[in-house]
């Protein structure tokens, strides 16, 4: 018998965050981890989620088919809240092609995907021989266009920044993620509600950034060999750990950081059972107040960085 996972909310609002899912995946990990045959995953039909949530559910799906894992998603009821938005902004074609789609057909009627629209970057693959080169300024822009209240000088610094750290992040998916899946990349502004804001998420399903740092701590990185995992994530954030001698890179967190402190923003950093969020950096004084540390949990392979940008900072 298939494990079955509810991806559901148990708000009035039906919204499902990324620490909602987190707890939802903890939940179950014990049954899918007995039951490597097959998964269902339902996804109710008045649930609703973030970009940051809805990655993190295409991530889930692709590398347990990758695993060989029998997956199926299923959108239930005759009208779903967020089928049609999975459509639009790709996550639906992003599936591996070994996971089952099942929802009800009517409600496919009319449904467009676009690469982009007024209010998000839709979802873009990204692997070794897939590279949108365009897309870090894709990015850069509809987010420094959507920041209300600031200066044109500012809005253009801004949007230097951000493209710097979309090319470095989105080229170290394409370069170092060694895996044949896909990673991915995309952006969403929700300008309703109480917290306006622009969620981005660049990831990949590689062996994570961790991984990719060890091998050098019997090299030129010896100083850090008996650093627990925390210990390096902030060393990483907070000065750069190169993995290439000569200092070549190793950047890549830090200048996440910084920008995360530029914008006030949360950043999130998933990698196999251990999650990082540190939330509105520029509030607090030290890296330590401001992050909070999930471990054990559902194992994802990779390395999953998000910002959330508040518009009302």
């Amino acid at each position: 018998m298939a494990a079955t996972i509810q991806f559901k909310s148990t708000k009035s609002s039906g919204w499902i965050s990324g620490y909602d899912f987190e707890k939802i995946l903890k939940e179950a990990k014990d049954t899918t981890y007995k039951n490597k045959k097959a998964l269902t995953i339902v996804v109710q039909s008045r649930a609703n989620a973030p970009l940051n949530t809805l990655i993190r559910l295409l991530n889930v799906c692709n590398q347990l088919d990758a695993e060989g894992v029998k997956v199926t998603l299923k959108f239930a009821g005759k009208t779903n809240n967020l089928l049609g938005y999975c459509h639009t902004i790709g996550l639906l074609d992003c599936l591996s092609d070994g996971v089952s789609l099942k929802y009800d057909k009517s409600l496919n009627q009319g449904l467009k995907r676009k690469s982009s629209g007024n209010s998000y970057v839709a979802i873009h693959e990204i692997s070794g021989n897939t590279l949108d080169k365009s897309l870090p300024t894709k990015l850069a822009n509809k987010i420094t266009d959507e920041i209300p209240d600031i200066s044109d000088q500012d809005r253009a610094n801004l949007n230097i920044q951000f493209f710097s750290l979309f090319s470095e992040l989105t080229k170290n998916v394409s370069e170092h993620s060694e895996t044949a899946l896909n990673g991915f990349a995309a952006l969403q502004v929700y300008k309703r509600g109480q917290s306006p804001r622009a969620e981005i998420v660049v990831c990949d399903s590689g062996i994570g950034l961790l991984e990719s740092l060890k091998p050098s701590f019997e090299s030129h990185n010896k100083a850090y060999k008996d650093y627990d995992d925390l210990q390096l994530i902030q060393e990483m954030l907070t000065i750069g750990i190169s993995s290439k001698p000569g200092d070549l890179g190793g950047n890549g967190l830090s200048t996440c950081f910084t920008q995360a402190k530029a914008t006030n923003s949360d950043m999130h950093i998933r990698l196999s059972e251990t999650y990082y969020h540190l939330h509105r950096v520029a509030e607090h004084d030290e890296l330590q107040s401001a992050l909070l540390v999930s471990t054990d949990l559902f194992v994802l392979n990779g390395t999953f960085i998000s910002f959330v940008v508040p518009f009302n900072k």
